[in-house]
């Protein structure tokens, strides 16, 4: 019987071609890039090329950015929307449920958030909206809640899957669907109730993930990319290139910007004419958008817990930080004009955070 002391035994630490092995880890990002910006292995790394900080930040001196507060386990699951309304701050969670918030100054100067109601929920909720007296939610299933402020509320049917995006625009109720539907509702004369009067499904751009109207047109962003759809005739008029999926949309000074899951982004004018552009941040994949009047800044969350911030108006990268480990920023809201904006992650945490610089 032949021995097999032939067989070489793998060396821990050693490729093909000389290059160290990749370095796992559980959040699949590559520790090389990671610590030095820099992979010998290139394009063919198997792992993100992606910063991320070791410990989250408390603070971001390059841009005069603090935290107020964190409310660990603010809700049992993710947070996937903030709102804001006279009475205070809503949360919407997978955990189905809403909590609302009300921050509150500390002798120290710093302000908490208080929990003040918690609104059981049917199912999970994915997209949230406070508008003319209305408390909007977008569920698991597929339908719609509408709160009332005088007491009613109403279930809107219509979709077949989770509602990821609603939006008001000129006294219509326009929602969209991961059923690649977007429906537009009124209210009955005469009562509260909706109805739907109109469905558009044809050049959708797949699941559907955000809603905005600027000019004439609607634009929506799905896994398949940005459509534009004019409001007149309910028509998609004009699909965007890239063909890849949209994760948030923000306006700024009558032009949108357009933030794709890769990390990239896009500024489109009213008519859909591309204008300028950002390459795949350093942070890596985007969740999510927040535009903050101090600065003014774009607030871009990842799904590595990193918020980057973006100059404006000449759309240039700034920093990042890391708000959170090992979650994704859901949602960003900002609260008025005095820097003020809250950070809800997929753990179900909730911060809160002030720009004070210029």
């Amino acid at each position: 019987m032949k021995s097999d002391h032939h067989l070489k035994k793998h060396q821990p630490g050693r490729l093909k071609g000389g290059y160290k092995e990749e370095k796992r880890s559980a959040d699949g990002v590559c520790h090389d890039f990671n610590k030095t910006g820099h992979c010998p292995r290139g394009a063919s790394c198997r792992f993100q090329h992606i910063i991320v900080q070791a410990t989250p930040a408390l603070k971001c001196d390059e841009e005069s950015i603090g935290r107020h507060c964190e409310v660990v386990g603010a809700h049992g699951q993710g947070i996937q929307a903030i709102s804001m309304s006279e009475q205070g701050i809503y949360t919407a969670s997978l955990d189905k449920s809403l909590n609302r918030w009300k921050p509150v100054p500390k002798p120290d100067g710093r302000m908490e958030l208080q929990n003040d109601l918690k609104i059981p929920l049917p199912e999970s909720c994915y997209a949230l909206l406070f508008k003319d007296g209305w408390l909007l939610c977008g569920m698991w299933d597929g339908s719609i809640i509408a709160y009332s402020q005088d007491g009613s509320n109403h279930t809107l049917q219509g979709h077949s899957r989770k509602v990821t995006a609603l939006l008001v625009h000129a006294g219509v109720l326009i929602s969209g669907s991961a059923d690649k539907d977007v429906r537009l509702w009124q209210t009955t004369p005469g009562s509260n109730a909706f109805s739907c009067t109109h469905t558009i499904s044809e050049s959708m751009p797949g699941p559907i993930n955000r809603l905005y109207v600027l000019g004439e047109h609607l634009f929506v962003g799905g896994v398949s990319g940005l459509a534009m759809c004019n409001l007149q005739n309910l028509t998609v008029t004009k699909i965007l290139p890239p063909t890849k999926p949209v994760a948030d949309f923000l306006e700024f000074q009558g032009h949108i910007i357009v933030a794709y899951t890769d990390g990239s982004l896009r500024v489109f004018d009213p008519e859909g004419t591309f204008k300028s552009g950002v390459k795949p941040l350093p942070a890596g994949p985007i969740v999510s958008l927040g535009g903050l009047d101090s600065g003014p800044r774009v607030l871009v969350g990842h799904a590595k817990g990193q918020v980057s911030t973006i100059t404006l108006p000449n759309f240039e990268f700034k920093t990042q930080f890391q708000a959170l480990l090992g979650s994704r920023v859901e949602a960003i809201r900002c609260v008025g004009h005095d820097g003020l904006f809250l950070l809800g992650f997929s753990n179900g945490t909730l911060q809160l955070w002030q720009r004070v610089g210029t």
